[in-house]
């Protein structure tokens, strides 16, 4: 009887897991859709937990398998020892007499990456929840700025714009300039004066990220401090896209964008404005595959490697 191969690619971000397999490399595919597994988010073992069941119910779909390949993109996976727990815990619970197990598991702006471009060289630059930049030159050279989380960096990202954002309603209740955030907030967040937006922010489990669309939205309409920050962030992201390009030998001038936040039409304009400006030089384009397909592509190359 003939081996039956499923090769399997998940993208799991910081809310949600998309799988996608193939079986034998047929045009239709197996999709299946479940929480987040960022390890940093949810713990290691529940995120080792989620993909596990993920993949089971992928297999429940195929017929009776002899060989698994699987690549997972994983948000919050960015070292190598996150990584090799995750790949065991998944080689664990499907290994067997009659079943081979090959996987990998990657940061998910590697698989953005190889859904972008291939094997090919240029930059992807990630602006969602948080935000990252990417970059793979000659010799598949990587380098990567960005990425450290809400803490430490994520400029031109959701949280970073909420924040800005909170930040201007607070310096409008203290006597600052004035923003039409402050009215929306109070619409949309229940925020009706200083005290509530202490509370809301300190002692409540605040989506700080919730408010970037508002700050969008505003600036869509003329305000001026929301208007600055956008300008802000993103430049601030263009920078780290300029390390990057500077740090790379061999690196095709191309630059592609994908995440939550540039799929708003009136900050992705901005951003890719402020791109266009810095670096004439370089294409820039949005993602046109779901990341997903990029670890589709690595999980294929890692079964013809094995």
């Amino acid at each position: 009887m003939a081996a039956t191969h499923l090769v399997v690619g998940l993208d799991s971000g910081g809310s949600k897991t998309l799988l996608r397999g193939e079986i034998d490399g047929r045009a239709s595919s197996i999709e299946c859709r479940g929480e987040g597994a960022n390890p940093n988010r949810v713990g290691m073992d529940r995120a080792a937990e989620i993909l596990v069941e993920l993949i089971h119910d992928a297999i429940q779909d195929a017929p009776p398998i002899d060989r698994l390949s699987v690549c997972a993109g994983v948000s919050g996976a960015g070292r190598s020892g996150e990584q090799e727990v995750l790949a065991d815990a998944v080689r664990q619970a499907f290994a067997g007499p009659e079943t081979t197990v090959h996987v990998e598991v990657v940061h998910d702006a590697l698989i953005a990456l190889d859904a972008a471009y291939d094997l090919g060289s240029g930059l992807i630059l990630i602006a969602g929840t948080g935000s990252v930049v990417l970059a793979r030159g000659q010799e598949e050279t990587l380098l990567r700025a960005g990425g450290w989380g809400h803490i430490l960096g994520d400029p031109g990202s959701g949280y970073a714009i909420g924040q800005a954002g909170l930040r201007a309603v607070a310096e409008d209740y203290d006597g600052g300039d004035t923003t039409d955030l402050r009215s929306r907030l109070r619409e949309h967040c229940g925020v009706t004066d200083r005290e509530c937006l202490i509370h809301r922010v300190y002692q409540e489990d605040f989506k700080v990220q919730s408010v970037a669309p508002l700050v969008v939205e505003a600036a869509a309409n003329d305000d001026a401090v929301a208007s600055d920050i956008l300008v802000t962030q993103a430049s601030n992201l263009a920078e780290q896209v300029g390390w990057v390009l500077d740090g790379v030998e061999g690196l095709e001038p191309r630059i592609t964008m994908l995440g939550g936040m540039v799929q708003n039409s009136h900050y992705a304009d901005i951003l890719q404005r402020i791109l266009g400006e810095h670096f004439p030089a370089c294409s820039v384009a949005f993602l046109e595959k779901e990341p997903v397909v990029g670890a589709l592509r690595r999980a294929y190359r890692l079964s013809s490697a094995a």
